[in-house]
């Protein structure tokens, strides 16, 4: 029974993943699932049920657990491992990381705001433990780290993702840890050079 659930689960992600929402059908999915469309029913009352189920915070936030460890590390003087590893995250998980632009457009972000709320909680929790002990030690500056948190988890999920569904985003002739270290220069080096007065 579990086993077929599965299966219209994850017809359904690489269907609403490649068609989006409004292009898919529950016909197509239980087509895809191998299972008849009453299946389908035992299991979801309608195709937003499914999309929702798919599109758990919890489940996709966890995919980004790995990355955002790093950050226990020698962090910030170490982010471009955790960029890499946020990169390799969305990367390796496009199906449910695409979902987040059919939201945005076919249910008004509902989906997303909570998935990004997951995100910034878990974020927040793991940048305040280890960037106060870099302000504490000297390291770092005092600054909003709430901010710095939303900033950066944000975008760098976004700027990854971006680069599967806008291929002009896309950079090409570097690696994943040519391209992380490039942004990661940027943040923590700005783009003032060194001694430079206004």
């Amino acid at each position: 029974m579990e086993d077929r659930k599965q299966k219209i689960i994850a017809s359904a992600k690489s269907l609403f993943s490649e068609k989006g929402y409004a292009g898919t059908g529950l016909r197509e999915i239980a087509d895809r699932a191998g299972v008849s469309l009453g299946n389908i029913y035992n299991y979801f009352k309608n195709k937003e049920e499914i999309f929702v189920s798919i599109f758990n915070p919890v489940e996709i936030g966890t995919t980004l657990t790995g990355s955002l460890e790093h950050i226990a590390g020698d962090f910030p003087l170490n982010i471009a491992d955790v960029i890499c590893a946020i990169k390799k995250t969305v990367d390796m998980n496009i199906d449910l990381y695409r979902l987040y632009y059919i939201d945005l457009i076919e249910f008004g972000g509902k989906n997303t705001n909570r998935l990004f709320e997951f995100f910034l909680a878990m974020g927040k929790t793991i940048f305040r433990e280890q960037l106060d002990k870099k302000v504490q030690d000297g390291t770092l500056r005092d600054l909003d780290f709430d901010f710095l948190a939303k900033q950066f988890v944000i975008s760098m999920v976004t700027f990854f993702s971006s680069f599967h569904v806008i291929p002009a985003l896309r950079i090409e002739g570097f690696s994943d840890e040519e391209l992380s270290e490039k942004i990661a220069e940027v943040l923590l080096h700005g783009l003032i050079k060194e001694g430079h007065k206004n």
